[in-house]
C-alpha cells in the first residue's frame, strides 16, 4: 500500500505542476487525448482549482496513515485509512466515469494514478478483515459520504463550459461563406469559422449543436466548416511523433471538401455519415478506406476537384497556425473576426454561451 501510494502521490504532483506551470507531458501533446483530459473543464473544481491538488492531499494522507501503521498498528489509524481509502476507491471510478462519460478521452497518467488509488483501497479494505463491523460500517459509511458530497459538489460546480480564447492583432482571414461548406445562412451576420478534424470526438459533439446555434441566433450567426487534420502528415503546425492519433484525418478532410465542390448536399450527407459512426463500443472514426467507398458512392465515381480541395486545406490550415499560441493548438476551434475560442462544452446550452462570448469579445 505504501508503495501503490507513493507512485500515486508522485504521479499526482507531476499532473499538478503541468496544471499550475504548463509544464510539458511526454504523450500529452496538441491534440492528444492526455491534453484533451487535462485542459478539460472536470479537470478544475468550480473552474480553478486542479484536481490532482486534491489527489496530492488524498494519497499524502494515505500514505501518512500507512506509514504510521508501520509503528503503531492503531485501531482509530486503521479506520481512518478505512474511510480515506473507500473515499479515493469511489473517487477514482467517478474521475473515470468522467473521462469515459464527460470528456470521451483517457489520460494515461490519471489512469495510472487512479489505478493506484483502487489497488491501495482494495488492499485496505482486505486488510481490515479483523475490525469489528460496527468500526467497519462507520469507516466505510463516512467514506461514501464524503465521495458522494465530493461528487455532487463538482458535478453542481463545475461550468457548463469552459474555454481558451485568444485575439490577433488583426482580422483572421476566415473564408468566404458563399464559396465554403456552410451551416446556417450564407448572408448571415456574423459568420463564424469552426476549425475541427473528423477524428476528434470532442468535434463530433459540437458538430451535433450547429443547428441548436442557428436557430438560437434566429439565422443571424453560421458556421463556416473548416476541416482542420490535426495530422502531422498534412498540418505543418503539428510536430511529428511516433505515433499518430490523427492518422489518416487528412485523407478524410481532402474527401470531404471535394464532395463539397462537387455538390454541397453530397458534402452535409458525408459529413453527417463520418460523425455518425456507432459501434459495440461506442462512437468510432472512419477509416480513410471507408470514406473512400462512401465518397465514390455518393459521387457515383466522378472525379473530385484536387486543386481546390487543396487550397481550401491550406488557407484552413493557415487559419488553424494563426490561432495556434502558447501551446494552445486543440480544437474544436471557434474563429470570428479577430478572436478565437477554443470550447469545452458537452450541452447545447454550453455550446451557444461560447459563441456568445466569442461575439461579445471582438
Amino acid at each position: 500500500m505504501a508503495l501503490l501510494c507513493t507512485v500515486g502521490l508522485v504521479l499526482s504532483i507531476i499532473l499538478t505542476a503541468h496544471a499550475l506551470s504548463g509544464m510539458g507531458l511526454i504523450g500529452c501533446g496538441a491534440g492528444s487525448s492526455c491534453a484533451t483530459v487535462t485542459g478539460s473543464r472536470w479537470s478544475l473544481l468550480m473552474g480553478f482549482l486542479p484536481i490532482s491538488v486534491l489527489a496530492v492531499g488524498a494519497y499524502l494522507a494515505l500514505l501518512v496513515c500507512i506509514l504510521y501503521l508501520f509503528f503503531d498498528f492503531d485501531t482509530t489509524v486503521r479506520k481512518v485509512l478505512l474511510g480515506l481509502s473507500v473515499t479515493v476507491l469511489l473517487c477514482c471510478l467517478w474521475f473515470i466515469w468522467l473521462q469515459a462519460a464527460k470528456v470521451k478521452a483517457f489520460c494515461p497518467y490519471c489512469m495510472s494514478a487512479h489505478a493506484c488509488g483502487i489497488l491501495t483501497a482494495l488492499l485496505c479494505l482486505f486488510s481490515s478483515r479483523d475490525l469489528g463491523k460496527k468500526a467497519v460500517f462507520g469507516a466505510v459509511g463516512a467514506g461514501v459520504l464524503v465521495a458522494v458530497a465530493y461528487m455532487a459538489f463538482q458535478f453542481f460546480t463545475t461550468p457548463s463550459y469552459r474555454a481558451q480564447t485568444g485575439r490577433s492583432d488583426a482580422l483572421l482571414p476566415i473564408p468566404e461563406a458563399a464559396v465554403s461548406p456552410v451551416v446556417g445562412p450564407a448572408d448571415a451576420d456574423d459568420k463564424v469559422a469552426l476549425l475541427y478534424d473528423y477524428r476528434c470526438s470532442h468535434c463530433r459533439t459540437i458538430h451535433g449543436f450547429l443547428d441548436d446555434a442557428v436557430a438560437h441566433f434566429g439565422g443571424k450567426v453560421s458556421f463556416v466548416l473548416c476541416p482542420t487534420p490535426l495530422s502531422p502528415a498534412c498540418n505543418p503546425y503539428i510536430p511529428a511523433a511516433s505515433e499518430d492519433p490523427f492518422a489518416g484525418s487528412c485523407d478524410l478532410a481532402r474527401l470531404a471538401l471535394g464532395l463539397w465542390k462537387a455538390d454541397p448536399d453530397l458534402f452535409r450527407t458525408f459529413d453527417e455519415w463520418l460523425f455518425a459512426a456507432d459501434g459495440d463500443r461506442g462512437w468510432y472514426p472512419r477509416s480513410p478506406a471507408e470514406a473512400d467507398a462512401k465518397a465514390r458512392e455518393l459521387s457515383r465515381g466522378a472525379p473530385l476537384d484536387g486543386v481546390w480541395t487543396a487550397d481550401y486545406l491550406s488557407r484552413t490550415l493557415e487559419l488553424f497556425g494563426r490561432t495556434t499560441a502558447q501551446g494552445r493548438s486543440g480544437i474544436p476551434r471557434l474563429v470570428s473576426g479577430s478572436s478565437w475560442i477554443i470550447p469545452e462544452a458537452d450541452t447545447p446550452e454550453g455550446f451557444i454561451r461560447a459563441v456568445e462570448d466569442l461575439l461579445d469579445g471582438q
